[in-house]
């Protein structure tokens, strides 16, 4: 309803076609609303929560983000897109990511609480699990308005055993957030996280956090930036931090001697009150503010914006005015060396950091930060609300949009792939950005998918071209099918944590939830409905081609996202008989949920052998099968993710090396493909490798000149048996490991011969056929039905085949995980010696090799701490370091921090491999 002012009489009813039509107009799918009016101003209240405010005669809107950002009908698509912005929060372990989150989300007006950790109360940490541990384990979406633009935020995980969910995310985003911890710098997961951001070549922003604290240290925070991630990109902070030792006291000196200025910066955090831009010279002050809803007070430091004119200083003393002003000289001269633009006025002046123009500065910092050449770095702290305004500022302003970031090969090809089909011409050379037009197909790429036991799967997605909403079909385009899927989208969301809003349409660059896809995985490209090929020039292939050159339509899916590999195991089984199929179905859907998360059968015992990141991962998973999924499951102890390698004996003969033979393996299949018996044969040979990872190789007469009869959605059968010979390889040699059936790496195999023949044609027993005499495979089935029997049967020949040929390799050695340690120990005025030398003692007995032990004081930007601390590298064997952190903490009374991650695959000693077999009574199978 609409009221006048003094809300008695209505004007005019909600329902009326005028309002319908505006709320129609502002994309607002609730069209019974409330508009009240009050003193000549209109106030359009949407769904209970928001009240806008609108002119009375006209009822156009005032300027209002959350409406702004859903106006897209009446915005053209390229500009829509460009008001978009996809970041990840990354950095380490408790340094503020999702405290950051909090409070952007509710500056954004898109909460109406702050959420805190120790509180257990906040949005995007929405697990029990969460909550109880006051960490991050799953990555959480959510989006907000800030400044018109819709910003899609990503709060990502910071314990190392959840390092893959970073992963998953950082591919789908144009932009990252990295947070420091202002009284420690830079730490051992940010470095990982940083340098996952830098495969991908994001764009980044540097937010120091906690500088509230009492030994918070901005300078050793940004000299720890340039000394641990050391690079040809340039830390430059564009915000200075400003606390109450930077006033000017009246009737004291304002230059205070060196100690004193030192004692100043160490104390400082306490004391933390606002900023300075050094891109606008605006003094940003917190110190008066009550509430999380006031607002910084804001005074130019600068008389007169861009004319000549001296520094306000009359609330700063002298030399911090000064460090402030050499601060910007800095970054004005780091601008100019990468920006002529700016290079040109920076040259014309003689005061740059008085005259310089900040839309000028701003203009050539955003184009630094596109190309990475500049790393902006602002300052705050989340717990105490100061600087997360100028952190969304500056989200919009430096990170790119869509359409200015590359999206990842993958999806360009399929991009490429998609135009010519359906426009029937290639983009042009050099296209690697988003297509910008929802006339486009769509192109996605699939990156999550979170599981409700009651609402079913939920896929997290990144449109890259063309739109999607409720009831779009979408094919999977991953080379991982066999044949096609193609499902129906039975609803499209935006994310909030936990938390889901049903949309009517997303279109390119936005990253949104779907509902109805079940069977899409993490990875997965989706595409349009594939046409069907009628040419039989589509259906066949020159066997001569090389893999990348082949003309087939699917496309692989983003390795980053599928490349995980378990380092500990352990045990699952059901409390009862009852909770078998509900144990099998909750794994299935965490394994979906989870790529880092393994789970098979083990048919000797019954037991599900489960395999994780790490200790608190498989802790994790054991908590939500009980706590989600309600399965009675009992776990029994923590494995090491061994691996198996042949032992390699080369002999030197003439100055030539005789390496270990290849063992050739032979596999014969009998099965029924449309209707009739057929024996699939396979040649593999298999031989030891320097690589750790196995190589798959083909012969270039492996397969003959295919043909394929019939109409089929398979483009390049060539290619489509060469990916599942290579994907079965590679599955079969996880558990063909003679020894232990852990996986088998360093081993190269080498693919001769596949054949396939009706079982009533061979005039001899099955073993005694010479599969090299059979004729090459010429032809395929016409029907998809047969087709996926023939490659399942293809599939079984060339498994037994690696297994046969593995089995003939005569020596085996077993490899385990080693740790790469980290330990700091905070230095104590007493015992010192003694208890570095227990740690030392303590690692030694776990079979550690200790790589260095460092000394340093917090002078050193190397220690990225504040405190005086002892640095520990070791490289330790995981099956020794189980308990280690809580064991590390007893010694130091809960002082020392210990940061572990997988650093390489060792071959044991002989001896420790029969005690290891021996210990785990384990005996190779017997042929």
């Amino acid at each position: 309803m609409v009221f006048s002012a003094n809300m008695d009489a209505p004007l005019f009813h909600s329902n009326c076609s005028r309002l319908r039509h505006f709320v129609r107009k502002v994309g607002c799918s609730n069209t019974r609303c409330n508009v009240v009016a009050y003193r000549h101003i209109v106030f359009y209240v949407w769904q209970g929560r928001f009240a806008f405010p609108l002119t009375c005669h006209g009822l156009q809107r005032y300027i209002s983000t959350e409406v702004e950002t859903r106006r897209s009908s009446h915005v053209e698509e390229d500009t829509a897109t460009k008001l978009i912005r996809n970041v990840g929060m990354i950095a380490h372990i408790d340094a503020g990511k999702t405290t950051t989150t909090e409070r952007m989300l509710y500056f954004a007006h898109r909460t109406y609480h702050i959420g805190e950790v120790d509180r257990g109360n906040t949005v995007t940490d929405y697990l029990p699990e969460e909550r109880e541990r006051g960490i991050s384990i799953v990555s959480a979406a959510a989006c907000l308005s800030w400044n018109q633009h819709t910003i899609h935020l990503v709060d990502t995980p910071g314990h190392v055993d959840f390092t893959m969910e970073v992963e998953r995310c950082l591919a789908v985003l144009d932009g990252a957030v990295t947070i420091l911890d202002g009284t420690k710098g830079v730490q051992a997961q940010t470095r990982t996280v940083w340098h996952q951001a830098d495969r991908y070549n994001l764009p980044r922003l540097v937010f120091v956090n906690k500088l509230d604290r009492e030994n918070a240290d901005f300078q050793l925070s940004l000299s720890s930036l340039c000394s641990q991630l050391a690079s040809t990109v340039r830390y430059v902070p564009i915000h200075w931090p400003v606390s109450v030792q930077s006033l000017a006291k009246p009737g004291e000196n304002p230059s205070p001697d060196r100690k004193e200025a030192k004692s100043a910066r160490r104390s400082a955090g306490t004391h933390f009150m606002g900023l300075i831009d050094l891109v606008t010279m605006k003094f940003l002050d917190w110190s008066q503010c009550t509430s999380p809803d006031a607002l910084p007070q804001t005074s130019d430091l600068l008389h007169k914006l861009h004319h000549s004119g001296p520094v306000s200083t009359s609330n700063f003393s002298s030399e911090f005015m000064q460090t402030v002003l050499d601060a910007r000289i800095r970054l004005l001269a780091e601008l100019a060396e990468v920006d002529e633009e700016l290079a040109d006025h920076f040259l014309a002046v003689d005061h740059p950091e008085h005259l310089m123009p900040s839309e000028l500065i701003q203009s050539a910092l955003k184009r630094a930060t596109h190309r990475g050449q500049i790393i902006p770095v602002l300052v705050g702290s989340s717990r105490q609300n100061i600087g997360i305004q100028p952190l969304l500022d500056a989200i919009v302003d430096y990170l790119p949009n869509p359409t200015n970031h590359k999206a990842p090969a993958p999806v360009q090809r399929l991009i490429h792939q998609v135009w010519s089909m359906y426009s029937h011409s290639r983009p042009p050379t050099g296209f690697d950005l988003p297509v910008a037009d929802s006339a486009q197909p769509p192109v996605l790429l699939v990156f999550k998918v979170c599981f409700d036991p009651h609402r079913g799967p939920l896929s997290l997605v990144r449109i890259y071209s063309g739109s999607v909403k409720k009831g779009s079909l979408l094919t999977n385009w991953s080379l991982n099918r066999t044949v096609p899927i193609t499902e129906k989208v039975l609803g499209v969301f935006q994310m909030t944590g936990d938390q889901r809003e049903s949309v009517d349409c997303a279109t390119t660059g936005s990253i949104v939830a779907l509902a109805g896809l079940e069977s899409t995985h993490s990875g997965d490209l989706l595409g349009p409905v594939r046409r069907t090929s009628t040419s039989n020039k589509d259906s066949s292939i020159d066997q001569n081609s090389s893999e990348e050159e082949d003309h087939d339509v699917w496309i692989s899916s983003l390795p980053e996202l599928n490349k995980c590999e378990p380092v500990v195991y352990a045990a699952l089984e059901p409390g009862s008989l009852s909770a078998v199929r509900p144990l099998e179905y909750a794994l299935a859907c965490m394994q979906r949920e989870d790529p880092s998360f393994t789970a098979r059968l083990d048919a000797e015992t019954g037991q599900w052998i489960v395999g994780g990141m790490g200790d608190l991962h498989l802790e994790v998973i054991l908590s939500r099968l009980q706590r989600e999924y309600k399965v009675d499951v009992r776990n029994g102890p923590l494995l090491i993710a061994y691996k198996e390698c042949p032992l390699v004996r080369s002999k030197q003969q003439q100055q030539q090396t005789i390496r270990t033979p290849a063992f050739q393996g032979y596999g014969r299949v009998t099965g029924s493909v449309d209707g009739s018996e057929k024996v699939a044969f396979a040649i593999v040979s298999v031989e030891a490798s320097e690589y750790p990872k196995p190589q798959i190789h083909f012969d270039r007469s492996w397969l003959g000149h295919v043909e394929q009869t019939g109409k089929n959605e398979i483009g390049s059968p060539h290619g489509r048996l060469q990916h599942n010979i290579r994907e079965v390889c590679l599955s079969t040699l996880e558990m063909a490991g003679p020894l232990m059936r852990s996986p088998v790496v360093n081993v190269d195999l080498r693919l001769h011969r596949v054949a396939c023949e009706s079982l009533s044609r061979l005039p001899q027993s099955i073993a005694d056929v010479d599969v090299s005499q059979l004729p090459t495979l010429t032809r395929l089935p016409s029907s998809n039905s047969a087709l996926a029997s023939f490659i399942t049967l293809l599939r079984s020949a060339v498994a037994a085949a690696v297994t046969d040929g593995v089995r003939k390799i005569p020596e085996w050695r077993i490899m385990e995980p080693m740790m790469s340690v980290e330990l700091r120990v905070p230095t104590h005025s007493d015992n010192q010696s003694d208890s570095l030398s227990r740690f030392l003692g303590d690692l030694s007995a776990r079979r550690a090799e200790i790589l260095a032990v460092d000394s340093a004081d917090s002078a050193d930007p190397s220690t990225s701490t504040s405190e005086a601390c002892h640095v520990i590298q070791a490289l330790a064997p995981l099956s020794e370091l189980v308990g280690y952190s809580a064991t590390a903490r007893s010694i130091s009374s809960g002082r020392a921090e210990v940061h572990m991650k997988l650093a390489e695959y060792r071959p044991v000693s002989q001896e420790y491999q029969a005690q290891l077999l021996n210990r785990l009574q384990w005996r190779a199978p017997v042929d």
